[in-house]
């Protein structure tokens, strides 16, 4: 039995660190899953209510057979990262 089988499950995993760890303004909308790693590549988006999407931050990959994460940014990397963005938009 694989850890995150579905698209869904891997955006869950990954919006509830996100969410945790920096902020409701982050989060992943899509997963792609690659057989050849057996990773899921979830692109990390920087949204506002007031805005709409931003654009893309960073990459999250998630291995499908254990749940962990093999590609995954620093939070404060992520953070910084959203805060220069969202300077550049007039936000913040």
């Amino acid at each position: 039995k694989l850890a995150i089988s579905s698209e869904e499950e891997a955006i869950s995993t990954v919006n509830l660190w996100l969410h945790r760890e920096i902020g409701m303004a982050l989060h992943a909308t899509t997963a792609q899953f690659n057989r050849i790693t057996f990773c899921w590549h979830l692109p990390i988006e920087l949204a506002y209510a007031t805005k709409g999407k931003i654009g893309v931050i960073g990459d999250i990959y998630l291995h499908a057979a254990t749940g962990e994460f093999v590609g995954l940014p620093e939070a404060e990397d992520l953070r910084e990262r959203a805060e220069n963005l969202a300077r550049s938009f007039g936000i913040g």
